[in-house]
């Protein structure tokens, strides 16, 4: 039997070899680079690709793989341009600039307390609630008298019992009234008192007062005191130039608005509470300047609160207003006690003296006309 032996074209063999070569390195090459058919420009891609390396702390694999063909390339790979080098060189130092990282929040520190520097209108307003008594609104000078809402009590007529004591001595007693009227203009007002002795009494004192009455309420023109084995002396005001005089010191004197005399300050005081009954609370401070013998004085009344008081009427519920002494001006303390259910009438007078005598007046009778 005969065998045949193929036969080959040399040529064509040389052409399909060719081919394969040619498709193995076209395989190698889109398995090194991959193949996007929809891929932009070489230009778009490198600008990505530092993108990309900015927000990336390292490479990635196949980056790190890409970039050593890229440095050692074959002998059928494209070199790569100029362009691609220079990019993936300078994308290298931008993980130290990391300018897109999330800052590392650090735990808060314990906070520093600082004191608030106030503004001048919060000063003015300091100073304005420091100048005034702790439950009033009323005006006020730091150191001056103050004016206040007035509601005058009615007229009428208040009787009440002196007891005098004195370290050492026997008690002494009498009796005092206090007079008062007024209408839409004038008041006048009286005080009156006498000692008890074995078959008779003995005038002590009396003290009148009359004037105006205005929107700060009682404006004395004149006062009179008489006292026993005393000559009368006479206190002046001169409303229009603002001024006071007195006969017993022959001294003129510059006056505040509602300046009182030794009598109306009771009234006045008395007219005071009831105008603002809720602002009479423990610790509030009344200030009024007073015209006394020989000179004016700033009368400081404090509120101690809201006392009983045992009368000859009865137990009555009354506010205790109290003047302490003031070194330079007076030395005697004087306190009074006024009566919300009796038109805020002064139902109890306490007067302390320098040497210890205390002469205390409490109300035995209360007589008011209806109408004011």
């Amino acid at each position: 039997m005969k065998t045949t032996t193929p036969t080959f074209d040399n040529n064509l063999l040389k052409r399909q070899n060719l081919l394969f070569l040619v498709a193995a390195v076209l395989l190698h090459l889109f398995a090194l680079h991959g193949f996007k058919p929809d891929s932009a420009p070489a230009k778009a891609r490198m600008q990505e690709n530092s993108i990309a390396v900015q927000f990336r702390d390292a490479p990635d694999e196949a980056e790190t793989r890409l970039a050593g063909v890229s440095a050692k390339p074959g002998p059928l790979a494209a070199p790569p341009s100029a362009s691609t080098v220079k990019k993936t060189v300078a994308a290298v130092p931008t993980k130290q600039i990391e300018p897109e990282a999330v800052p590392k929040v650090e735990p808060p520190s314990e906070p520093v307390e600082q004191t608030p520097v106030p503004s001048e209108k919060a000063e003015t307003e300091l100073k304005a609630e420091d100048t005034s008594s702790p439950a009033s609104n009323d005006s006020v000078s730091s150191d001056g008298p103050q004016t206040y809402p007035v509601h005058l009590p009615p007229a009428g007529t208040i009787k009440m019992r002196i007891v005098r004591t004195e370290p050492n001595r026997h008690p002494v007693y009498g009796d005092s009234a206090i007079n008062w009227s007024y209408d839409n203009r004038n008041y006048k007002l009286s005080i009156e008192a006498s000692l008890d002795l074995l078959l008779t009494s003995v005038n002590l004192y009396q003290i009148n007062s009359e004037g105006g009455i205005t929107a700060s309420g009682l404006a004395p023109s004149i006062s009179t005191e008489k006292r026993r084995s005393r000559s009368e002396t006479a206190t002046h005001f001169d409303h229009e130039n603002k001024l006071v005089s007195f006969s017993s010191s022959n001294k003129t004197a510059g006056m505040q608005e509602g300046t009182q005399d030794k009598a109306s300050i009771i009234m006045q005081l008395a007219g005071i509470a009831r105008a603002e009954p809720g602002k009479v609370q423990a610790g509030r401070e009344i200030r009024l300047q007073v015209a006394e013998e020989r000179d004016l004085a700033m009368f400081s009344f404090v509120v101690v609160g809201l006392e009983e008081i045992d009368t000859k009427i009865g137990k009555i519920m009354a506010w205790h207003f109290v003047r302490p002494p003031r070194p330079g001006s007076y030395n005697s303390k004087l306190e009074v006690w006024l009566a919300p259910d009796q038109y805020w009438y002064p139902v109890q007078i306490q007067n302390t003296d320098s040497n210890g005598a205390v002469t205390t007046q409490t109300v035995t009778s209360v007589f008011s006309v209806p109408g004011n």
